[in-house]
């Protein structure tokens, strides 16, 4: 390639790179009524860097231990302040009942009264509450795993209350908390929503009549899809005349699970020849808030739960980062060092070769941050594990460049010209790099053996691999060319000197 090209092609290149370097690292600025912001800030992170909600699942009859203590000093202060003997002995009992409903159990309290069924005798936790408890802690955990959070927790508090965090990607999670918190019995009704349909007041489950609940696009909007089995399919043509439209809202058919009416059916949602219906539509891009309503039911139509939770204690709240509310501000800092650091170090060492290095550096980044975002942000949080695996790239990107600069130098030193001594560099680097991406390749995809955080760990690391590799392989060895190409002074260019041994004339 001519010199003139070779300038010509590096302008380019630089125009290229520096106007992705802006889309992922430029600062905000006002872009008509709105403000640009780069791609480094607009990252769902995950829990353990960004903090997150969360919020607690208690039976009923099953209260914190801090709601009892509270409760207990409510009642304590009215015996302090009653006026005289009368009131203090109101005030006495009412201390004297909370006390005797409530049994101590970790960091909970567990009401005696029968009608929660939580005590035998008042002294023996019962096996069938116990085991009914552990039974719908298991669906709980189904449900979340199926919303196909990357960085999610559900987990068991004292035995009989369930804690559930979410990343604060998740802009729904009020909705979340308390609708994947339903239980008790699948039922449809017709009319004003009490009335049991025909079938099943003669015995039939929900399962006998719909088949299956799923989320359905088309065009821009999201929607759930109501699959009916043949006995629903006979429901519906019976029961589809009595149906009032959607605008006139009056009568539909009522999907429940347990008191909770969750779905209802009018005469313009029902589809495909009474095969299906279409009881919901949001908007394409909340695609996500439909997922709640087929999780929930596809769970009450699989597994019927009688358990029931007490809704009124679940109260989202606001966590912050185990590593501090400073946590995303230092990891940028941090980051900023490691990439100057990339750049700078290789031109230091390996002189103009290094700059190819850093050419090469800023594409990983970018490519990499972009995917990140872009090909990976609506499925996953970016979690602490996904950043070391981009440094981890960056590094490993940097340390084959070394070892591909060490062999040219190599062949240089054996007398060959520096072009030969180029191709003879990559030449025999080749297959050693090639092993070494296939070897983490594959390490990475045994990752997907996992779930959680560990497969989303093996998809960010396969992007910065996959991009590692073509850095190394291939744009690296084509930046160099072109530069290579462009440079007056190849021997400079890689800071190459040429020793000759002088004969001494005997």
């Amino acid at each position: 390639m001519g010199k003139k090209k070779s300038v010509a092609l590096m302008v380019l290149l630089t125009i290229v790179m520096i106007a992705l370097c802006g889309l992922v690292l430029f600062p905000s600025v006002p872009v008509g009524v709105k403000d640009w912001k780069p791609v480094a800030l607009q990252y769902d992170f995950s829990t353990e860097l960004d903090g997150g909600y969360y919020a607690y699942y208690y039976p009923e009859g099953v209260i914190p231990a801090t709601e009892y203590e509270d409760d207990l000093k409510g009642y304590q202060e009215l015996v302090n302040d009653a006026k005289d003997d009368k009131e203090k002995k109101e005030a006495q009992d009412q201390l004297d009942k909370h006390v005797d409903s409530y049994k101590a159990y970790k960091g909970l309290y567990l009401s005696t009264e029968d009608k929660y069924g939580i005590f035998v005798n008042y002294e023996e936790i019962s096996q069938d509450f116990t085991s009914s408890f552990n039974k719908t802690a298991k669906e709980i955990v189904k449900r979340y795993e199926k919303k196909g959070y990357s960085d999610c927790s559900v987990s068991v508090v004292d035995d009989y209350s369930i804690r559930v965090e979410l990343p604060k990607a998740e802009k729904n999670y009020s909705s979340v908390f308390s609708m994947l918190a339903y239980t008790g019995e699948m039922r449809i009704t017709i009319g004003d929503g009490d009335e049991l349909v025909k079938e099943m007041k003669e015995d039939a489950k929900a399962s006998d009549l719909i088949e299956s609940v799923s989320v359905s696009t088309r065009y821009n909007m999201a929607y759930v899809k109501v699959k009916f089995t043949e006995a629903g399919e006979e429901m519906i043509a019976r029961e589809k005349e009595n149906l009032t439209d959607s605008n006139t809202a009056t009568t539909a058919m009522h999907i429940k699970v347990g008191e909770h009416d969750i779905l209802q059916i009018y005469s313009d949602s029902i589809k495909e020849n009474n095969r299906e219906a279409r009881p919901f539509y949001v908007e394409k891009e909340n695609k996500d808030v439909v997922e709640i309503y087929s999780i929930l039911l596809n769970s009450a139509l699989e597994n019927e739960t009688e358990f029931t939770f007490d809704l009124s204690r679940i109260e989202a709240r606001e966590f912050e980062s185990v590593h501090g509310d400073n946590t995303i501000t230092l990891l940028y800092i941090a980051l900023g060092i490691i990439l100057l650091a990339s750049i700078i170090l290789p031109v230091i060492k390996m002189g103009r070769f290094g700059i190819v290095g850093a050419y090469t550096n800023l594409s990983y980044l970018t490519v990499v941050a972009i995917c990140y975002k872009f090909l990976l942000g609506s499925v996953f949080e970016l979690t602490l594990g996904g950043v070391l695996v981009f440094i981890a790239g960056l590094v490993l990107v940097n340390v084959l460049q070394a070892y591909i600069y060490s062999a040219i130098k190599k062949e240089f030193s054996q007398g060959k010209t520096v072009m030969s001594s180029v191709k003879g560099g990559y030449k025999k680097t080749l297959w050693n790099i090639v092993d070494i991406y296939a070897v983490l390749v594959l390490g990475a995809i045994c990752l997907f053996i996992g779930v959680g955080g560990v497969s989303t760990l093996a998809v960010h690391a396969l992007v910065a691999l996959v991009m590692g590799a073509f850095c190394n392989l291939l744009w690296a060895r084509f930046i160099n060319y072109v530069y290579l190409s462009a440079s007056k002074n190849q021997f400079k260019y890689f800071r190459f000197v040429r020793e000759e041994d002088d004969d001494d004339d005997e």
